[in-house]
């Protein structure tokens, strides 16, 4: 009995069908192990190519954390609100760089009264007192001898001069490029470098020597500029 079990057994072991089932589970555990070893390196070459495109991991947080941070973080109602919703403004904002504009001055007549000859400056006009035709650069303004002469704006005096055609003669620069003279002055109340604001009394007329022929009156020129300009249009006063 003990003989035919052993020989049994014997006989197994070297058939073929004994050959057969251990090849096919050499197979089978040859082919699992070689999907196993398939998937890992598939991962490895995965990961490679993600950190050679972004050169290092990113934490992204989630959507909801962001909109809720936000939402902390701007006042109420104002979470919809963006750069269009901004109300639109045409004031164009000035340089602080920028140079201050002087300030616009009123101006007014220094005398009151007719103006008797008119300015001039290329069509001439008769002159009484020397009996030709000549170029008249200011106005004349119909007044009393004596009768009070008051800046006509604000300014300061440049000079206060003596000429032979005009007497006395008080130079005041009024500021964007216009300056007054008035003539001729007698008693005057300023001096070169005084400050003056519109009104301010600067002297009284008295008779022109170039002019002495024509009634009492105040010779009144202006220049913009440093050019003769016609004094009524000048400041305003038409």
């Amino acid at each position: 009995m003990k003989y035919s079990e052993y020989h049994s057994k014997s006989k197994f072991k070297g058939s073929p069908a004994f050959y057969i089932i251990l090849a096919c589970c050499l197979l089978a555990i040859g082919g699992a192990a070689w999907f196993a070893a398939s998937e890992i390196s598939s991962r490895g070459t995965q990961k490679e190519q993600s950190s050679d495109d972004s050169g290092s991991s990113v934490y992204t947080p989630p959507q909801s954390s962001i909109l809720s941070e936000s939402s902390e973080q701007t006042p109420s109602g104002q979470v919809d609100q963006n750069v269009s919703d901004e109300p639109y403004s045409s004031v164009e904002t000035t340089s602080a760089d920028a140079p201050a504009k002087e300030p616009a001055v009123t101006f007014s007549m220094p005398v009151q009264g007719e103006i008797i000859k008119d300015y001039s400056d290329k069509e001439l006009q008769y002159s009484a007192t020397y009996g030709d035709m000549r170029i008249h650069t200011g106005i004349d303004i119909a007044c009393e001898d004596g009768t009070s002469v008051s800046a006509a704006g604000s300014g300061s005096v440049l000079s206060v001069e003596e000429s032979v055609s005009l007497g006395t003669v008080v130079t005041i620069d009024h500021g964007s490029g216009i300056t007054a003279k008035y003539a001729s002055i007698k008693d005057a109340k300023v001096k070169a470098g005084d400050k003056v604001a519109a009104g301010d009394i600067i002297g009284s007329v008295t008779s022109i020597p170039g002019e002495c022929a024509d009634q009492s009156h105040l010779h009144f020129e202006i220049t913009k500029d440093g050019h003769s300009a016609e004094p009524l249009g000048t400041l305003g006063l038409k």
